[in-house]
């Protein structure tokens, strides 16, 4: 214990600086009764190394020192910083000067470091200024602290021309320079810098191959580990996380195999980031068997290793296995949550998703900004507006501002529930829009029908200064595809190549053969899939069989419908685009044919279903259903349907009866439809002033398409379809597509 006679006073000095507040309280209150100033060094060092002291506390005593010395100054200076004040650390370097103490280089050091930290660019100028009126070249660790400074500034030139003024420099002050050289995403220049190093220590190969892997050049993050290891460098851990992942985004497994091996070679301590980087690597890299043995040996008490082999099952597809283990945590935080929703989304198990984040709510738990944008995908995945809704009064409430990410998803969300309306109020709310929350107003557009909207939103984001990237070409193509937009299609597809060197890709590729399809050039959707530099795809072929349907061209029809059942031989789009083709053409045994291909391949043809959400429930129907629930009102309700239409002039197109299921082989069969029973129940059921929202699984067929046009303008009613491909909006006899669809 420190002694409490002032006589004493003086034996303190060569004591160890106190290790505790206790002891450091106790020096204090002797310097206070003894008046001696000589304690002020140690008492200003032990308190601002003390974490836990009171900085009031050590300003107060630093404001009694008459003329504090410089390394006093610089003690407080250290202090202020580590207790991130340090705008009182700049304040402090003031009264130096006005005082007339004499600064020396590690004052400086603090100064660039607090300028720094508290974003002060005109004082960190001015404080370079006069350092370099006072210093030589000579010192290090302060130009270390300049250089880092300008790269936090993001003035990478500045820091670029004090590192070219230094003459002697050390390993430290280039690690350094190239370090700012990667961040500021310049990362030739940081390997150029890098190339030239006469000295290079763990952290300088580690910047590298953290730059590569960051950027996603794995290839080269991992050629730069093993120079690395060649040269005898011990890699430190996050190294070996950079090395990691570089090996995730690659799927090397042999390579994270051989690290892992290196690392149990090495005997590295594995800490808890490490543990969950290899687990993370091997589930990515598909060997789910090593993620697993990984976390029972060594990761199983930590909740960051639960998350990533849970993450791992969930990419994998093996969402009961990543169940299983998530009923097996005591307390499953945020990330757990998420990754587990995401899993169930990307498996198609929406529901699910739903349920569990129902879950999470009742947890205690909040969710975050990737918890609610998931939830808005499931909602626009079931066109579940009413949830979407529901979501979207959530974020309003609980969440201060609403950033790019969530508005895009939110914008999305109605766009994909046809409320293209609440998606432009969502989108000019929004502060800062980046490209793809223009992408999601453009493809929103697109899909409900309005490709002239959409070509203009797109004339907007790039008057804004934005560049459109190869997503947004998708939109605007969509937009011409569904529009009938040939020849700004045809502009749009050739301006990407020519104006921003974006290589198309196969989607781009799928909507030009669509647009050119569904306007009968035929001939120059066939030049255009010869001439693809990849291999059309199911979506490519399916487009120009359906459209050399609509055209009657038989040749171009079995070439295409060839080539898709090549592509998918269990799949039934093929054999039924070419059986209701050669039935159009009246070639009965060849349609008979195919029909025969089908039953021996064991093709069945997919059940057409259609689904609408009343009282919060959605409802479900297939053709022909005489088991559900509500039989007899959905037959109510279609003979009423039946008899107005008919009443009203309307008379079915009979070429669709062959061209459909097989049930549906009467006129009474084209009523039977499964988005004309979910419209009917939607009138049963649903408030007269509200719109009919339906889902179908497939295309809307013609006859569909005209009986809807008549039922919303005889009910006054607006009537939303989304088919497989875009939306229908029906009102007053009229539809969105303009009958292009």
């Amino acid at each position: 214990m420190v002694s409490s006679s002032p006589q004493k006073f003086s034996y303190f000095m060569p004591w160890l600086t106190p290790s505790s507040l206790k002891q450091t309280t106790q020096l204090q209150a002797q310097m206070i009764v003894s008046g001696a100033p000589a304690a002020a060094t140690l008492l200003l060092r032990s308190i601002a190394d003390c974490e836990s002291s009171d900085l009031s506390n050590t300003l107060h005593l630093f404001s009694h020192l008459h003329k504090p010395s410089t390394f006093q100054c610089n003690t407080i200076m250290k202090a202020c910083s580590l207790r991130h004040f340090s705008e009182y650390s700049i304040e402090i370097f003031i009264q130096m000067r006005r005082k007339d103490i004499s600064p020396d280089s590690y004052t400086f050091q603090l100064l660039f470091k607090s300028c720094s930290l508290s974003h002060l660019a005109q004082q960190g100028y001015a404080a370079h200024g006069q350092f370099i009126r006072l210093f030589s070249y000579s010192e290090h660790l302060a130009f270390t602290s300049l250089i880092h400074m300008y790269v936090e500034f993001h003035q990478i030139d500045d820091a670029r021309k004090v590192f070219d003024h230094i003459t002697c420099k050390d390993v430290l002050l280039w690690t350094t320079m190239v370090s700012g050289l990667e961040k500021a995403g310049l990362l030739d220049d940081a390997r150029k810098v890098f190339d030239d190093m006469p000295e290079r220590n763990v952290i300088s190969w580690t910047v590298m191959i953290k730059g590569y892997s960051r950027t996603g050049q794995p290839a080269e993050a991992i050629d730069t580990f093993r120079r690395m290891i060649r040269e005898g460098i011990m890699p430190d851990s996050v190294a070996l996380m950079s090395v990691l992942a570089a090996c995730s985004q690659s799927r090397d497994l042999e390579t994270g195999r051989w690290i892992h091996h290196l690392i149990e070679e090495m005997d590295i301590v594995l800490n808890e980031n490490l543990i969950v980087t290899l687990i993370d690597m091997y589930a990515k890299c598909g060997d789910i068997d090593h993620a697993r043995s990984v976390f029972y040996s060594i990761g199983h008490e930590t909740l960051p290793a639960w998350n990533a082999i849970i993450d791992g099952y969930c990419k994998m597809g093996n969402i009961d296995e990543a169940r299983s283990l998530f009923k097996q945590m005591d307390s499953p935080n945020l990330i757990t949550f998420n990754s587990m929703i995401t899993g169930y989304i990307q498996s198609s198990r929406l529901k699910e998703a739903q349920s569990l984040f129902t879950d999470l709510l009742t947890s205690g738990l909040l969710p975050d900004k990737y918890t609610l944008v998931g939830l808005l995908s499931v909602c626009a995945s079931l066109v579940a507006l009413d949830k979407g809704k529901i979501l979207h009064a959530y974020i309003e409430v609980n969440l201060t501002e609403t950033d790019i990410f969530l508005g895009t998803g939110l914008l999305d969300m109605y766009a994909k529930c046809g409320k293209m309306d609440q998606a432009i109020l969502v989108f000019d709310r929004m502060n800062r829009k980046d490209v793809m929350s223009w992408t999601a107003m453009i493809s929103g557009f697109a899909m409900n029908g309005m490709g002239k909207l959409a070509l203009e939103q797109f004339s907007m984001m790039r008057n804004e200064g934005i560049r459109p990237n190869v997503v947004a070409y998708i939109g605007v193509l969509n937009a011409c595809s569904h529009s009938g937009l040939v020849d700004e299609g045809l502009r749009h597809f050739k301006e990407m190549q020519v104006l921003y060197n974006l290589e198309p890709e196969i989607e781009h590729y799928g909507c030009m053969v669509d647009l050119l399809g569904r306007v009968g050039r035929l001939a120059e959707a066939e030049k255009l899939i010869r001439s693809m530099k990849m291999q059309p795809n199911d979506v490519i072929w399916a487009s120009f069989l359906r459209s050399c349907r609509v055209y009657k061209n038989m040749d171009l029809a079995e070439w295409s419908a060839r080539e898709l059942i090549v592509l998918e031989p269990d799949k039934d789009a093929g054999y039924v685009q070419l059986y209701n083709t050669y039935i159009d053409a009246g070639r009965w045994k060849d349609a008979s044919m195919i029909r025969s291909r089908m039953e021996e391949r064991g093709v069945k043809k997919i059940a057409a279903f259609s689904s609408i959400t009343v009282n919060g429930q959605v409802c479900k129907f297939i053709a022909g259903d005489q088991k559900h629930p509500y039989v007899i009102e959905i037959q109510e309700a279609m003979r009423e349907i039946m008899k107005r239409l008919k009443e009203s002039g309307y008379s079915p197109i009979m070429s669709q009866v062959a061209v459909d299921v097989d049930q549906e082989e009467t006129e009474e069969s084209l009523f039977g439809h499964s988005e004309r029973i979910a419209i009917a129940f939607g009138i049963r059921r649903l408030g007269p002033s509200l719109p009919i929202h339906v889902v179908k699984n497939l295309r809307v067929c013609d006859d569909c398409h005209s009986a809807i046009k008549m039922i919303a303008k005889l009910w006054s009613r607006e009537i939303v379809v989304r088919d497989r491909s875009r939306f229908h909006h029906f009102r007053d006899g009229q539809c969105s597509c303009n009958d292009f669809w």
